[in-house]
């Protein structure tokens, strides 16, 4: 008997699951991105941003909300329009952006988009890893204080930047990842826990004492003798986190990827990034400015029950239930019977 019982509870219990699996409906309603925009990013709120913009002398920003408002169909005052047109007149605006540019390549600071735009092109060109490398390294060995995420990251960099011309651009993304990452950096917008998940990598796959092998006496030398160091990098762990940030840069640019990056404290947040900008493209600065980490809220799984579903339980709670009243008046008879 008791094998009999255990026999229908497990085809009970297969069934069971059978029916939960072909009888409801999931589906993951993602956060609403564009009703929570509309609703804060009225008329009013984009102009005055805009004007503080202006005020503070943050073109790119006034910019950005421009931006905004025509993707939302907001029609803002002519005034406003022509402050932006006006700093964006063409000689002002070239002699600025060339400055900037030439500040952001040579220092690797960078300010506003024309500096950010130069210190990315300087660490994809690798000379921002080299110039980096030179500083901070010749600082470790000399016992002085020293960057050690940035001397491990432009080690990173040289690193991939030598096995892209050795795989003929394969691993380009690889390098576009890093440049947008170690700009990041440089301006103050990779968060802390950003920072200890690439430092974390850096730490498995760069050995610092392997730079005493390396000749810093002048920076040609640095150059010829840094070649085997350079070889005994791992860029493996980086493959998957930098692929996403070059998908970033993809859809939306170098600057707005760079920027992107001080809303990421882990790596789920950079996945949600690359989806919402794959929706968003030119406009995910736009929009996270608007309702900051908001848009990294995951979606919510909303699971819906079909009546077959239902009735599928009905009908197998009460065949248990039929079970145990068969066995019950089958021994009652039983004891009659024999009584």
């Amino acid at each position: 008997m008791r094998k009999v019982i255990a026999t229908i509870f497990l085809l009970s219990a297969i069934f069971f699951a059978w029916a939960f699996k072909y009888t409801y409906a999931t589906k993951i309603e993602e956060p609403k991105i564009d009703a929570n925009l509309k609703e804060i990013a009225t008329k009013e709120y984009l102009e005055n941003k805009i004007e503080e913009a202006l005020k503070q002398d943050s073109i790119d920003d006034a910019k950005s909300y421009l931006g905004l408002t025509n993707y939302l169909n907001i029609t803002i005052k002519r005034e406003l329009k022509d402050k932006i047109k006006k700093q964006e007149a063409p000689l002002p605006s070239t002699i600025r952006k060339a400055k900037e540019f030439a500040s952001g390549f040579i220092t690797g600071k960078s300010e506003s988009a024309a500096s950010i735009s130069g210190s990315v092109v300087s660490d994809f060109t690798v000379v921002g890893d080299l110039r980096d490398t030179y500083k901070e390294g010749s600082r470790y060995l000399q016992g002085k204080e020293y960057d050690k995420f940035l001397l491990n990251i432009s080690l990173l960099g040289l690193a991939i930047t030598a096995s892209t011309y050795v795989s003929f651009g394969a691993t380009a993304p690889l390098k576009t990842g890093e440049a947008v990452a170690k700009t990041a950096y440089k301006s103050g917008k990779l968060t802390k826990g950003f920072i200890n998940i690439l430092d974390k990598k850096l730490s498995k796959s760069i050995d610092l004492k392997l730079l005493k092998q390396v000749d810093f006496s002048s920076f040609k030398r640095f150059k010829n003798s840094s070649k085997a160091v350079l070889k005994s990098i791992n860029s493996k762990p980086f493959k998957t986190l930098f692929k996403q940030l070059n998908t970033i840069k993809n859809h939306t640019s170098y600057i707005d990827s760079v920027k992107l990056l001080k809303y990421a404290n882990t790596e789920k947040d950079l996945a949600r990034i690359v989806k919402v900008s794959g929706k968003y493209r030119d406009n995910t600065v736009r929009v996270f400015k608007v309702l900051g980490k908001k848009v990294l809220q995951t979606g919510k799984v909303v699971v819906k029950y079909t009546g077959k579903f239902i009735l599928n339980i009905i009908g197998f709670l009460l065949s248990i239930v039929g079970f145990f009243v068969t066995i019950l008046l089958g021994k009652l008879l039983r004891r009659k019977i024999l009584g």
